[in-house]
């Protein structure tokens, strides 16, 4: 069983500072991964104290990112590659998260072939649903810079 807490979180994500929107892995196999992040004052897209609606989607999109490079990293130990969001489709604010608050993400992996990940995803804080969406991501053959 994998301590995911152990992982470093830049070991699986292509984004950097100050454009990185995922604290930790939680959980992976297959078919869901589970990420975190807890919007602090100074991230990109916080406006009035809100995180914004870019906010949301880059935080879902680097969720699924997460996942992809950590079957990439520890479990085909392959280098990590960029990747890209091809399509968001369904999208659903329902609120939008203050600063301080911790986003769980789940993403559920629904087609995987060819580089491209086909994902449902919901964002809540503790147990309120707070955004939902259809993912389309595809991946290059650019390995990030460690």
């Amino acid at each position: 069983m994998t301590d995911f807490d152990q992982i470093p979180i830049l070991s699986i994500l292509p984004q950097r500072p100050p454009f990185v929107f995922v604290d930790k892995l939680l959980h992976y196999d297959e078919e869901l991964t589970r990420t975190s992040f807890r919007i602090p004052q100074d991230a990109l897209f916080v406006e009035n104290g809100v995180f914004r609606t870019a906010g949301l989607v880059e935080h879902m999109a680097q969720s699924a990112a997460a996942r992809t490079g950590y079957v990439a990293r520890y479990v085909l130990h392959i280098p990590v590659t960029v990747g890209y969001i091809g399509s968001v489709r369904k999208l659903r604010i329902l609120r939008h998260p203050a600063v301080g608050e911790t986003l769980e993400t789940s993403v559920y992996v629904r087609q995987d072939i060819f580089g491209i990940t086909l994902t449902d995803i919901e964002v809540r804080s503790g147990d309120q649903l707070l955004a939902t969406a259809s993912m389309k991501t595809a991946t290059t053959d650019k390995e990030i810079a460690e």
